[in-house]
């Protein structure tokens, strides 16, 4: 794992500065950081994690659950704060101005971080943000009802083949992952399936009950969720890399012959400010990976919406400067 690697690198750094200290008497030997000895004992004071959406929707309760696990593995309060709006951005532009130390996290989404400040002027870029790691995941899922004619993937993409923009679709809102991703089928597959972008995905939910749109490319959210475990929808695919452990028998965009179709799919994140110190980046991260091994913490979160392999500082990053150069041109065309 990232983290633990992480970890075990920092302490023979401070083993070995420990020695040097030793050596000459000096109690101020500096790490390989070049800052003191004080990050061994980070943290000291209390962290602050800010939430860049409203209070009890599944950011707030996936952020919570980590903190509640990280006073106790850390051995300090963690204050979490909701500060809302603007997609995600108002905290997290808070967060990315704080001062970079690791007292001051933010429990946000991948796409206010990286997609958003790619259209809209939101005093940040990608560049000021320090990934630490995945909280949850939100897996884009090709929706239908359970009556609808359209049994397979294959079935819905033939259907559109042969009456372009007759088939109506929902998504979360405009600018969501599942949203841009269905434009990006459009525009590089040419698979005319109309877009109807909903404020969240309770509408386009209600909306597919109703049979006012013929299906939704949302996520595993608890409104979706209850409706298929109802049997009330049907999943046709999922949007990400590779198949999903709880629904196994679900074939992937990719694999049904979309092959680059791998970026509909929200993230749960935490973040920092650039610039914090890596001994400290290192002990958050190993943190944040082991409340998510903690049980409480994932029954909290629930199993659907983990990672099946914990996405740490490195791979996180990667994975959002990849969104910005695949989804540039396809965020410009939207947003301009």
């Amino acid at each position: 794992m990232f983290a633990s690697k992480r970890l075990a690198a920092v302490a023979v750094t401070l083993a070995f500065a420990a020695v040097l200290s030793g050596c000459t008497g000096s109690n101020s030997a500096p790490d390989a950081g070049g800052e003191s000895g004080e990050a061994a004992d980070f943290p000291t004071d209390n962290i602050n994690m800010i939430v860049s959406y409203a209070a009890g929707g599944p950011t707030d309760v996936a952020g919570r659950s980590v903190a509640k696990f990280m006073e106790q593995d850390l051995g300090v309060t963690v204050v979490v704060e909701n500060k809302e709006g603007a997609s995600g951005t108002i905290g997290t532009g808070e967060v990315v101005r704080s001062a970079p130390d690791g007292y001051t996290i933010g429990m946000t989404t991948a796409s206010a971080a990286s997609r958003v400040p790619m259209f809209q002027e939101v005093g940040f870029q990608l560049e000021d943000v320090q990934p630490i790691g995945v909280v949850t995941s939100g897996p884009g899922l090709v929706l239908v009802k359970s009556d609808s004619p359209y049994k397979t993937i294959d079935d819905l993409m033939d259907a559109a083949k042969a009456k372009p923009g007759t088939l109506n679709f929902g998504s979360a809102g405009a600018g969501a992952p599942q949203h841009v991703e269905f434009q990006r089928l459009k525009d590089e597959y040419g698979i005319d399936i109309t877009l109807v972008p909903f404020q969240g995905e309770a509408p386009a939910v209600t909306a597919l009950l109703g049979d006012n749109i013929d299906g939704c490319f949302c996520s595993n959210a608890q409104t979706t969720m209850a409706q298929v475990d109802a049997g009330e929808f049907r999943i046709l695919a999922v949007g990400t890399p590779e198949r999903l452990g709880w629904i196994p028998d679900v074939p992937t965009l990719a694999e049904s012959g979309f092959e680059d179709l791998i970026y509909g799919n929200s993230y749960f994140v935490l973040v920092a400010p650039k610039g914090i110190p890596a001994e400290h980046l290192a002990i958050l991260e190993g943190s944040v990976e082991r409340a998510l091994e903690d049980p409480a913490t994932r029954e909290v979160i629930g199993e659907v919406r983990l990672l099946e392999e914990f996405m740490g500082a490195d791979a996180l990053q990667k994975m959002m400067e990849d969104e910005q150069v695949t989804l540039g041109p396809v965020l410009k065309k939207l947003f301009g």
